[in-house]
């Protein structure tokens, strides 16, 4: 059939990439007939993009398969749950431990607030055991603010530790801040003393003064609805 006739035929398909499982995808939308011209057309193209999963961020280890909480530890929460693919933060306390500890790392990872007003936000450097008391939050470590709130988004706290020094970009982080229901990015590095926390792709958040050496990656359950995916980390 000339290519003409099946482009008139075929129906619409989308090609796109969640890079929270990192699989690439053909999607066919409508009804009608795809002629071999096409099927290869896009076929080659999902390769394609199947071969850029795997390079694009190199040295990064996915931590959520998107099916369970293999590898991580729910610590005084029954609100943490998967399902369709994302981690979900259902209210409540508590958090969310990644299993392995980390010394110098970038951590990387999507979410978006469910309900208006959301807090949570990401643990760092944190140790294994929680406190004795409601909020169950971890004894030691530091934590990325993640709030749909411009003034208190990424600013950093410190658990059992002095409370840290870090510098803001207050006025930019209002411009680079989506609302509830949109995917946005966080990248977390933590180099020794040094962190640097960027929010879709622009850098908010410095500190230099992370004191402790080594810590788990968490998930704060702080009384928000939030949605996660596509966590990955790099040792450096």
């Amino acid at each position: 059939m000339p290519l003409r006739s099946c482009k008139a035929l075929a129906p619409r398909v989308e090609l796109y990439h969640p890079n929270w499982n990192q699989q690439a995808k053909a999607r066919v939308v409508g009804k009608g007939f795809m002629s071999r011209c096409h099927l290869g057309m896009f076929v080659g193209a999902a390769l394609v993009l199947a071969a850029a999963a795997e390079t694009d961020e190199p040295g990064f280890t996915s931590l959520f398969d998107g099916k369970t909480l293999n590898g991580w530890s729910v610590e005084h929460s029954d609100r943490i749950s998967v399902r369709d693919g994302v981690v979900i933060q259902d209210g409540g306390t508590g958090w969310l431990r990644s299993a392995t500890s980390y010394k110098d790392f970038e951590f990387r990872a999507e979410y978006r607030v469910v309900k208006k007003g959301g807090d949570s936000g990401i643990f760092f450097r944190a140790s294994a055991a929680s406190s004795a008391k409601e909020p169950f939050w971890p004894e030691k470590g530091f934590q990325l603010q993640v709030i749909d709130n411009p003034d208190g988004q990424f600013r950093v706290f410190g658990h059992g530790t002095p409370p840290p020094t870090y510098d803001r970009q207050g006025d930019l982080l209002k411009q680079t801040l989506k609302g509830p229901g949109e995917w946005q990015s966080i990248a977390l590095k933590v180099v020794g003393k040094h962190a640097e926390a960027s929010l879709n792709g622009v850098r908010i958040t410095v500190s230099d003064a992370i004191i402790l050496p080594e810590g788990h990656i968490g998930l704060q359950g702080e009384n928000g609805q939030f949605e996660w995916r596509n966590l990955r980390i790099k040792p450096l």
